[in-house]
């Protein structure tokens, strides 16, 4: 089948704006940087795009020799970006951040001047952007969780095929309206598409363990959706809704669209575009 990687994002910011890469390296909790950073309010609750839709639109690029993310604002190239180093300092102020269905963020405070960035484009006075060092669980987590996983809602990566891909932009074509790609992909926040010829449709609910160029990754679980989905990522408008698609094919029962996959090894490593994919075990 041809399987293979044909894309990768990383989301530095829970609930904000992907950011696309080539290639990418592998921590123990998941991809470098991935969901590393948190929007807190000023009631102390890390804010999702279900709160704030905006919060898409505050797009990161990442620029690893010159350790920055820089931070733009629904692509306006007008208004002034924001610059925040990668390496937050430890002696910082600390905060903790609700998780609004359970547990909490534990961080470090990056500032004033994005705080004060944040608020201003957000129109929500009072928010910090907090780095994320550890978490405190749920107890209707507690061993479900992968104890490596931070800023994740559930386990180190996420991951989509692009012929369920096309399946769903189809089903919307005749049902909804025509949407585009990647206006769909986004919308589901994954970290790796897989292609490949003659791969069907969901084939990726039947995978236990796929390999990714000597990286070994084991199926968790389907990824329950809520309406998240149905935000353009690019306008953070409610509109053209997959989900009521997604409701009327459900999976054992659930709503779900892409897969967790977990990784045992802490070693660090990379994946690239491109690499081979061989699924080595099937449920």
């Amino acid at each position: 089948m041809d399987l293979h990687v044909s894309r990768i994002f990383v989301y530095p910011i829970k609930s904000c704006g992907a950011y696309e890469t080539k290639e990418w390296l592998l921590e123990p909790y998941g991809f470098q940087y991935d969901r590393s950073w948190a929007v807190v309010s000023e009631a102390g609750m890390c804010m999702t795009q279900m709160e704030e839709p905006k919060l898409c639109l505050v797009k990161p690029y990442i620029d690893l020799q010159r350790g920055t993310m820089t931070l733009v604002y629904a692509e306006n190239k007008d208004e002034v970006p924001m610059e925040v180093p990668l390496d937050t300092k430890l002696d910082a102020t600390k905060r903790t951040g609700k998780i609004c269905w359970g547990g909490s963020l534990e961080g470090i405070d990056c500032g004033d001047e994005v705080a004060e960035w944040l608020s201003w484009n957000l129109d929500r006075p009072g928010l910090r952007l907090v780095w994320c060092t550890g978490r405190n669980v749920s107890p209707k987590h507690y061993g479900r969780l992968d104890p490596k996983v931070i800023g994740n809602n559930l386990c180190q990566y996420l991951l989509s095929t692009q012929p369920t891909l096309k399946w769903l932009q189809q089903e919307m074509a005749n049902s909804i309206a025509e949407i585009d790609e990647d206006s769909l992909l986004l919308r589901f926040r994954g970290n790796f598409l897989i292609s490949g010829n003659n791969l069907p449709a969901h084939a990726e609910l039947t995978w236990d363990q796929l390999d990714i160029g000597g990286v070994k990754l084991q199926f968790d679980s389907a990824c329950e959706r809520c309406k998240m989905v149905n935000i353009d990522q690019d306008t953070s408008e409610n509109i053209y809704k997959p989900m009521s698609i997604l409701s009327q094919h459900k999976w054992q029962g659930k709503i779900v669209f892409g897969i967790y996959m977990n990784r045992k090894d802490t070693e660090k490593c990379k994946i690239r575009v491109g690499q081979k994919c061989t699924v080595i075990n099937k449920k």
